[in-house]
């Protein structure tokens, strides 16, 4: 909300008796249908970014008496149109007045009965007092609160393997405060020691502000900056992923927004374990509802390795493919030429390089989305690549312009950059921490080794196929027959173990012949052993129905079989052949163990039920 003009603005804030002459109300105007300047995007955007929805100090002017000075009451306004507290007024009038009832304010000669209340005025009044009073509660819990800190969210083992910090992200994720509201989840992803930390902290001095209800900040020129952990120079501080320890709760439209923040580690560029820095960054992809992609001097392969992974994973996991995309070049060359035109050259440039190329489809989809952003960051300076704390006054000018023009850009639209599933969905905090359990165990289950971002797409997406085809052979088994003989259930379950280790071998993804060879062989096995054991547990079932059938109708030799059978007792070959409505029904017991021929079943169950 604009702040009224500077003398209105100086003069309304005063409450004192000698303020009522020299101030002056709100008279009661119809708006225009079509005011000069709606829609002037650029006008706007010309201006110095400034954020006020959320503050209520601005408008004390409005609600405020001009004869109590206090908030009004039973607000009504007289015929010049002007609004008083209506004891206010009522009390004013009380006394004659040579001239006449007048106004306090204009000084106008107005009709005493002519006194109209102002519901809507009224109204709004309540309405700016409840959210003033809210305001000052949250002010007070947030002061209450345990220090703000960040908490490392996801760290690698020295094996590689990515260990969940379950506690804290419980904490996190299924606070019951707010694990009902809608999720903006900023992630950073860039190489390392580009200015990733130092980025997201001056982004979370702005939403402290919001939070607060205040105007868009970065902070005082001199203040320290404090965060996240960073310092200049080539060795990365960030282990992992770390996630600040409580979103930070926005208002807006009557709702609330749940926004929180993960800083990963430089992962783009690790060599020492590439497949552990691969998953680091797969899953702060994933997680992300708005990704900045932290860009030195240019996009590389590595960055479109990446993009291109992580948009293959959204169709995988039906999560909405790369909500918001911030394409962030850093260290940017011409310092001063570096607005919007500049930025969208830069990444028209990007595009028609792809195109050219014909390589990273998704990407380049991406890339022309409305979803995507770009944005230029000059470099910051010989004052802030030194021993520096990070403060304003330390940066370049052109870099301090930059930095708040674009962390402006950002906090912008946080609460329209909601995170959503494949479908448009809203996702709460709760959904995202299941989520983040999911994919952790999707992580985990990699074991086969992978040297690039597609490379583990193509890992992950085998392990769902095996998935599938060991789901399909399950319900094949299941389906089978009761009376199906088990030498002929063993034969059925062998040439569909067969036919579906084809079926995954052809249609296995990537091009490491090892990683293929080995999650065949691990289907080999699952299949097999399942095998196995479902054709001896539906041998002795088929055993013991054969023998209770037996004794239970007293079917002479069935019986003592049977009998026999339960018994433990070693039959070595009998073949009886006894007539059953016309039919032969031949029986060979061994071992204890009871064979029949699916006739012989039909025609006895058929003798014993009639």
């Amino acid at each position: 909300m604009e702040r009224p003009s500077g003398a209105a603005g100086g003069e309304g804030g005063r409450r004192g008796g000698g303020a009522t002459q020299n101030r002056r109300g709100k008279r009661r105007q119809r708006k225009p249908k079509n005011p000069a300047g709606a829609g002037d995007s650029g006008a706007a955007s010309a201006q110095q970014p400034q954020y006020r929805e959320d503050s209520f100090s601005s408008l004390t002017e409005d609600i405020t008496c001009s004869i109590c000075l206090d908030d009004l009451t039973d607000p009504v306004y007289i015929a010049c149109g002007h609004t008083f507290c209506r004891g206010c007024i009522t009390t004013h009038w009380g006394t004659p007045h040579p001239h006449g009832y007048l106004c306090p304010e204009c000084r106008a000669s107005c009709p005493r009965n002519h006194i109209v209340p102002d519901y809507r005025l009224g109204n709004l009044v309540s309405k700016i007092k409840q959210g003033i009073q809210e305001r000052n509660a949250m002010q007070e819990h947030l002061l209450a609160m345990e220090p703000d800190h960040p908490i490392q969210l996801v760290w690698a083992d020295r094996s590689g393997r990515l260990n969940l910090n379950q506690s804290e992200a419980c904490d996190c994720f299924l606070n019951t405060q707010y694990s009902h509201y809608p999720v903006f989840l900023l992630c950073i992803i860039g190489e390392k020691r580009r200015g990733k930390s130092f980025l997201m902290n001056y982004i979370m001095r702005a939403l402290r502000s919001m939070e607060m209800g205040e105007e868009f900040t970065l902070g005082a020129d001199d203040e320290a900056l404090k965060g996240f952990e960073w310092s200049p120079g080539t060795e990365s501080t960030t282990k992992g992923i770390w996630m600040w320890n409580r979103p930070f709760i926005l208002d807006h439209k009557g709702g609330k927004t749940a926004v929180f923040l993960l800083d990963t580690e430089g992962s783009l560029d690790i060599g020492s374990d590439r497949e552990t820095c691969i998953k680091l960054s797969a899953l702060s992809l994933f997680l992300s509802s708005h990704l900045i992609f932290n860009v030195a001097s240019n996009l590389k392969e590595t960055e479109l390795d990446y993009m291109e992974m992580y948009l293959n994973m959204g169709e995988e996991y039906g999560t909405q493919n790369l909500q918001h995309l911030d394409i962030l070049v850093r260290d940017w060359y011409n310092s001063k030429k570096w607005d919007r035109d500049v930025a969208h050259f830069y990444i028209s440039r990007e595009i028609e390089n792809l195109q050219q190329r014909n390589s990273y489809p998704k990407v380049l989809w991406s890339l022309k989305s409305n979803q995507t952003r770009c944005f230029l960051l000059p470099h910051p300076g010989k004052g802030i690549t030194g021993e520096s704390k990070g403060r304003l006054q330390d940066m370049d000018e052109d870099f301090q312009e930059s930095l708040r023009s674009y962390v402006y850009e950002v906090i912008r639209v946080v609460c329209t950059h909601i995170k959503l599933n494949v479908y448009g969905e809203i996702l709460t905090s709760a959904h995202i921490f299941s989520m983040l359990k999911e994919f952790m165990e999707v992580l985990d289950r990699q074991k086969y080794g992978f040297s690039s971002p597609m490379e583990m797409f193509y890992a992950i997406k085998n392990q769902r196929l095996m998935g599938d085809i060991e789901n399909e052979f399950e319900e094949f088994l299941k389906n089978q027959s009761s009376l199906t003989l088990p030498p002929t259930l063993r034969v059925k379950a062998s040439e569909k173990y067969s036919e579906l280790l084809v079926k995954y071998q052809q249609s296995l993804l990537g091009n490491s012949t090892s990683s293929r060879e080995a999650m065949l062989m691990d289907l080999e096995v699952a299949l097999l052993k399942r095998q196995e054991k479902f054709c001896s547990d539906f041998t002795t079932r088929f055993t013991m129905n054969a023998v209770g059938v037996g004794i239970t109708a007293g079917l002479g030799v069935y019986g003592v079989l049977g009998a026999a059978a339960a018994r433990g007792t070693v039959v070595l070959a009998t073949q009886p052949v006894v007539a059953t409505g016309g039919r032969a029904v031949a029986m060979e017991v061994a071992s204890g163990a009871v064979s029949m021929l699916k006739t012989g079943m039909v025609a006895m169950l058929g003798r014993f039920f009639r």
